[in-house]
C-alpha cells in the first residue's frame, strides 16, 4: 500500500509521520496491499484538520476530521475509513452469496 503524507501549516516531524504510518497500517488487512492512501495534515487558526483519501477496489473513500489535537483527528479519520472499508467488504460478501 502506498502512503503519501502532505503537511500544510506546520512541520512534519518523524514522530508524526510514524504515527500516521502506524495508524494507517490498520487498513492494510482490508486492502491487502492494493491501495493508495493520501493523508493531508493542515493547521488552521481554528485547530487541526486531517483528511484521508483511500483509493482501493476502484472506489474512493474519504474522511475529514477537525479538532484541537492532530493525533485525535488522525485516529477518528482512520476509524471512519475503516468503517467504510468494512461496509464495502460486507456489501461485496452479501452480493457473492
Amino acid at each position: 500500500m502506498k502512503l503519501e503524507i502532505t503537511s500544510r501549516g506546520h512541520d512534519l516531524t518523524d514522530f508524526l509521520r510514524e504515527y500516521v504510518e502506524k495508524r494507517t497500517d490498520r487498513l492494510e488487512k482490508y486492502v491487502q496491499g492494493e491501495g493508495d492512501i493520501h493523508v493531508v495534515l493542515e493547521r488552521e487558526s481554528a485547530g487541526q484538520i486531517v483528511e484521508i483519501t483511500l483509493h482501493a477496489f476502484h472506489t474512493v473513500m474519504h474522511a475529514r476530521e477537525e479538532g484541537e489535537h492532530v493525533r485525535d483527528c488522525i485516529d477518528r479519520a482512520v476509524g471512519k475509513i475503516e468503517a467504510q472499508l468494512r461496509k464495502h467488504k460486507e456489501k461485496n460478501t452479501e452480493r457473492r452469496s
